[in-house]
């Protein structure tokens, strides 16, 4: 039987995001109807027992406490429906002293007068409300003060001193405060776990919410490669233009030579721009196959060996920390490409065991293996396939600062040397 002040549990706390709070707040209005309707007629149950029974012949001192427990029970019953329907607890100074009331009078007919026993189911259901809805302290309390009332009405009843009669109204008194307890634990548990669903799912939410404002950081990043260094060079090759056109006569001849720098710039920022998209649409291959196919497309497009050797064991790497090598390495050569057309390019991908090295060197012509090789009679510097260049060393360096790499590059025996470093 529901005993309750407010039903398990309120529908107010409820998180919003379950997605089901209708039907929970439909179930907790049942329940309120249902301890609303229940405990009078309980009373009524009772009553209806003990009043035909030949053996209520009670005392003016019983029918007095009867009375009293009724009433008592009565005002329980309306306090408690208020706070039902209000979704709230009864105040614990008021549930404490009705309850106590209604478990100390009706203990005591249950041992002193003749036939109380329906009285029984009362005293249990407000064990039980005590048991559910006050701190332990205080329901321990109220369960004392009936095993009191139990002893006392013992001891003034019918049956003088037996402890049998005793013992049999303790235990029922006390399974009555136990599925009180119970019930009580179980609520909290429900509590419990309702909100560590609303945290959890808040939690899920946050971190959906920073994955996409990472995203969205890198796909900035990759817009800011690809098209502000591109832009940003074909302003500057404009404004030469417009110099050298506003000039006092007019340098046609290198202003058509800067206009055709400018075309190729251009050019290679749109063919940068199809590249970056077709990658964000991709998923990025693994390190050591992203950096093979850019040395066979180096080969391809510039015309000189590129040579890639991959020393240790691969593993994996973060999204972001691959993606800063691989532009570092796009980077080199497209620079190995503009500023050595033709020449050998060895590129190094070096698994240590706490950091990842990726080397390019680019050959000089004094430090070219194979001069065979060279190509100084092209008329135009080729491009790596799909790169613009552009990014510069300060592009390079803070995309390795994200990841908490460093970038080295300079002169070294052999020509040019990149060389980018990260802890992974």
């Amino acid at each position: 039987m529901p005993s309750d002040s407010r039903p398990d549990p309120p529908a107010r706390d409820l998180p919003a995001t379950t997605g089901n709070a209708s039907p929970r707040l439909s179930k907790a209005r049942a329940e309120v109807w249902t301890m609303v309707l229940l405990r009078p007629v309980a009373l009524a149950a009772v009553l209806a027992v003990l009043v035909p029974g030949r053996q209520f012949r009670w005392s003016a001192a019983h029918l007095a406490t009867f009375v009293l427990l009724a009433v008592v029970w009565l005002m329980w019953s309306v306090v408690a429906a208020r706070a039902a329907f209000a979704l709230d607890l009864v105040p614990r100074r008021t549930a404490a002293a009705l309850l106590t009331v209604v478990v100390v009078s009706g203990s005591v007919l249950l041992t002193a007068a003749p036939g109380a026993e329906p009285l029984s189911v009362l005293v249990v259901v407000a064990l039980i409300a005590a048991g559910a809805d006050l701190p332990m302290l205080i329901s321990a309390g109220v369960l004392a003060c009936g095993v009191l009332a139990l002893a006392a009405g013992t001891a003034l009843g019918p049956h003088g001193a037996h402890t049998q009669v005793l013992e049999v109204w303790s235990a029922v008194l006390l399974s009555g405060y136990l599925t009180g307890v119970t019930r009580r634990s179980i609520r909290i548990q429900h509590l419990q776990a309702r909100r560590l669903l609303a945290e959890t799912q808040e939690a899920q939410e946050e971190r959906q919410r920073a994955a996409a404002l990472a995203e969205r950081a890198r796909l900035a990043r990759e817009i800011h490669d690809v098209l502000a260094h591109s832009l940003g060079a074909l302003v500057i090759q404009l404004e030469v233009i417009e110099t050298l056109l506003a000039a006092e006569p007019a340098d046609v001849a290198q202003a058509t030579e800067r206009a055709g720098r400018a075309r190729r710039i251009a050019k290679d920022g749109l063919t940068e721009t199809r590249r970056a998209i077709a990658a964000l649409r991709a998923d990025t291959p693994p390190l050591p196959e992203a950096l093979a196919s850019l040395a066979a497309g180096h080969h391809t497009a510039a015309g000189g060996a590129a040579d890639f050797r991959l020393h240790g064991n691969p593993r994996p790497l973060g999204a972001e920390t691959g993606l800063a090598l691989l532009r570092v390495a796009q980077e080199a050569l497209a620079n190995a490409a503009k500023h050595a057309p033709g020449r050998p390019v060895r590129m190094t991908l070096e698994y240590a065991e706490h950091r990842v090295r990726v080397t390019i060197v680019s050959y000089g012509p004094s430090g070219a293996p194979d001069a065979a090789s060279a190509a100084p009679d092209a008329a135009e510097p080729p491009t790596v396939e799909g790169m613009s260049g552009g990014y510069g060393l300060a592009g390079m360096r803070e995309r390795l600062l994200l990841v908490g790499g460093e970038l080295t590059a300079g002169p070294c025996p052999e020509g040019w040397r990149v060389a980018a470093e990260v802890e992974a």
